[in-house]
């Protein structure tokens, strides 16, 4: 059966060259996988803006590991080495705040390129980004690839993180494909291995080990029905790839949200954002950089507060996808036969911390008031503003439709009211402006009705209050536009993600990375501490058998 296209395409679909990465079922997404092993075309009316400041640190990671196995031996020893790295750094103009995590990953993975030697003998790195196949028809891994003296053939993935101890379905067939791959490269070899190494401590998992006959056997069973199915498929599920997707802009599973963030045009490279993510950059670019965008391995330090309001999330998710309004026989004491909570996955202590602020909850539940539909529970929601070339994302707590609105809840726990209601919580929490403008600039509209509102619900030990803010109402509509835009702005055009140094700093998640976590003032950073909430809310409120 021909594939039909979900949107109308330029180019030539039938050409084709289907990674390793495509086949290990990275995205969720359908169209995004079937698209992106169909490099020739792209959307007609539409084609993103990729910029030319992005970073790309698996390629910067194996431009150094070449430049390694290039290197004198006497410039990776130990007392030299670090002298070496920035020497590279330096010639291969890599961003400052990658260099600590890229040092400590190189090191790493030489050590294992060692300890490999040790059981393979001598390894040469031959090649990089193989393809095997007919023109328009071809298979490829991206990774290096080694070739040893004893008739071993070795191509390896880097994990930002540690590697797999268990290796996944997709690894599998990551290492069957890959494998396949490099035993079609020139001369026969007697020995394929398909290996992932972990950058963050130099762990090693073996995916593949066999000989080239056992790969082509293993891919053939393994492998190629996985293809043949990712080439076909046409279903959407919009996610965090959308900002990489070709079609994006086209795609009828993403809401049409243009103008929302307040940019008069695209900023520095096809992005998505979230609020919280926005946050997380207003209080320091450096930290979104690296922990947001470059997804390097963080430190998962959870608070007591945060473990309490993830439990209460836990518990209220698993309440509303009953449909249901919450029921005070839901909730059973504390060390009482487990109800409610037990469908939710929570441990008895961690029910425990939740329990007085979901008691709270059940007057303000919104599934207790007449004529309320739930649309979604945490149900995601993926926009795009083709004027700023963003895709926008948000995942409310709750959305329902009631009375010709649609309505978006945000659930927060305090260990009490904030002291100025309404206005104070409207200015801590970024998602009720965000929220506010999905509403006004077109995803009411796409749930058919004319206009929304944002809930937020603010649970204590002791209360619960219940604040809205309807997107028809002209003044909360243009004050939300005015900090959506202020907000959005510097990280729309933002191409250096400068640190800013607060007491932040001691709970940051990728203290570690950071090239100033020391430092008192950074170069090119100003002494201000963490964020200024009033300015958040203004005044008011990716050869082939025949296929």
């Amino acid at each position: 059966m021909a594939w039909i296209p979900p949107v109308e395409l330029v180019g030539d679909s039938s050409n084709l060259r289907v990674s390793a990465t495509i086949l290990s079922g990275g995205s969720a997404c359908g169209r995004y996988l079937a698209l992106k092993a169909r490099p020739k075309v792209n959307a007609a009316g539409w084609k993103p803006f990729y910029g030319t400041t992005s970073l790309f640190l698996p390629g910067d990671l194996v431009r150094l590991i070449k430049a390694a196995h290039a290197a004198p031996p006497e410039a990776l020893a130990p007392s030299s080495i670090t002298g070496w790295l920035q020497q590279q750094f330096d010639a291969l103009a890599v961003h400052r705040l990658a260099r600590p995590f890229l040092a400590r990953a190189v090191e790493n993975i030489l050590e294992a390129h060692e300890a490999i030697e040790g059981e393979l003998g001598p390894l040469r790195l031959t090649a990089h980004d193989p393809k095997v196949g007919r023109p328009g028809q071809q298979l490829s891994v991206w990774g290096p690839v080694y070739f040893g003296e004893q008739g071993v053939r070795e191509v390896r993935r880097y994990r930002l993180g540690r590697a797999h101890s268990a290796p996944t379905e997709g690894d599998r067939r990551w290492g069957v494909t890959a494998a396949y791959v490099i035993a079609r490269l020139g001369s026969r070899p007697d020995r394929v291995r398909a290996v992932e190494i972990g950058a963050l401590d130099g762990s090693i998992s073996v995916l593949f080990d066999d000989t080239p006959e056992a790969a082509q056997e293993a891919f053939q069973s393994l492998g190629m029905p996985h293809l043949l199915q990712v080439i076909e498929q046409t279903q959407a599920s919009p996610g965090w790839d959308c900002a990489g997707c070709k079609i994006a802009g086209a795609c009828d599973s993403l809401v049409p949200l243009t103008g929302m963030l307040g940019q008069r045009g695209p900023g520095i490279a096809f992005r998505s954002i979230a609020p919280y993510e926005l946050q997380e950059y207003r209080q320091c670019p450096a930290r979104w950089l690296l922990s947001r965008d470059l997804k390097l391995p963080k430190d998962q330090d959870v608070t007591e507060p945060q473990a309490r309001g993830r439990a209460v999330h836990q518990w209220l998710r698993a309440a509303h996808e009953r449909r249901v309004a919450c029921r005070r026989e839901d909730l059973p004491e504390p060390g009482r036969d487990l109800g409610l909570d037990d469908a939710a996955g929570l441990s008895p202590e961690e029910y425990a911390a939740a329990y007085p602020y979901l008691l709270q909850h059940l007057d303000k539940c919104p599934l207790g008031i007449p004529n309320t539909v739930v649309v979604g529970v945490e149900q995601p929601v993926h926009g795009v503003d083709h004027d700023a070339q963003v895709v926008v994302a948000a995942a409310p707590d709750l959305t329902v439709l009631r009375d010709g609105k649609l309505i978006l809840r945000e659930v927060k726990t305090a260990a009490a009211l904030p002291p100025h209601g309404r206005e104070e919580a409207y200015s801590q929490y970024l998602q009720i402006p965000f929220l506010v403008r999905m509403l006004a600039s077109g995803l009411a509209a796409h749930h058919g009705v004319a206009a929304g509102r944002v809930e937020l619900e603010m649970l204590t030990p002791d209360g619960a209050e219940v604040w809205a803010w309807n997107s028809d109402h002209q003044m909360t509509a243009d004050v939300a536009a005015g900090d959506v835009r202020r907000a959005v702005e510097p990280w729309h055009t933002d191409a250096t993600w400068a640190s800013r140094p607060g007491p932040h700093c001691a709970r940051c998640p990728v203290r570690q990375w950071c090239p100033d976590a020391d430092d008192e003032h950074p170069p090119g950073t100003s002494p201000r501490q963490g964020i200024d909430l009033e300015s958040l809310a203004g005044k008011a409120i990716h050869e082939l058998p025949p296929f």
